[in-house]
């Protein structure tokens, strides 16, 4: 299919030559060391503080535990990490895509028989979906592991008294995986989306990027809302 194709039009779609690996690689690898460090500050602060309001309200730091790990793999960890790829890969792609529109690229892409809409989209949310199922377990192992050692260190409280992984259930899992593929799935197409739409010079290609941050920030944390709705729902037997 790839030979014909390239034989009649000179056009290898990108989905048939491995672009999607690329693709995968610049979102997943190129982000881990920003996902690992971010998570990890983020987990301290988090820790930090919690522990502060725990001992000055009940004067335990024990008890946050429990919810601590919780949050952190239903909610900090899979946000936090769509948020930062948001910023770096969704701004990145809708600036690429949108560079090749207001040039024109595209445009002489379709003439040579090539489908610019599914060639430029398909292999990104492909890489998207794979790329942040991969990252949201590192950035919760970050985001734990940092706030573990900062509370240690700040309020002596020993790790196996901190976390309890026998608090979390199979919800809690599901969850953040839910939210991991859609992040993953949805931060590419809207960036691909406002590539397309770039109109005009070079201008254009800027107002794609911070249409694509916003856009896709908005996105991130509306799919958080209704996948936790949709848990909460579940936990309580409101959904069967």
């Amino acid at each position: 299919m790839a030979a014909q194709t390239k034989r009649k039009t000179g056009v290898k779609p990108p989905w048939l030559v491995g672009q999607g690996w690329l693709h995968l690689d610049h979102l997943a690898v190129s982000s881990l060391p920003l996902i690992v460090v971010t998570l990890s500050l983020a987990g301290v602060a988090f820790a930090r503080e919690g522990a502060i309001q725990a001992q000055m309200i009940i004067g335990t730091v024990e008890v946050l535990g429990p919810e601590y790990m919780r949050l952190t793999v239903t909610e900090m960890g899979p946000v936090i990490t769509a948020l930062m790829l948001t910023m770096r890969v969704g701004s990145g792609i809708a600036a690429e895509i949108a560079n090749l529109t207001v040039s024109q690229a595209t445009t002489a892409y379709q003439v040579f028989g090539g489908r610019a809409q599914r060639d430029l989209v398909i292999p990104r949310i492909w890489a998207g979906v794979v790329g942040c199922v991969l990252l949201v377990p590192i950035g919760v192992a970050s985001f734990l592991l940092s706030g573990t050692l900062a509370v240690a260190l700040w309020f002596d409280v020993p790790q196996e008294e901190f976390l309890f992984f026998r608090h979390l259930d199979g919800l809690d899992l599901m969850c953040a995986m839910v939210k991991a593929v859609l992040f993953g799935a949805v931060i590419p197409f809207i960036a691909a989306r406002a590539g397309l739409a770039a109109r005009g010079g070079s201008g254009a290609v800027g107002q794609a990027s911070a249409k694509a941050v916003v856009h896709g920030t908005v996105a991130v944390l509306f799919i958080d809302l209704l996948v936790a709705t949709v848990v909460a729902m579940l936990r309580d037997g409101r959904l069967g």
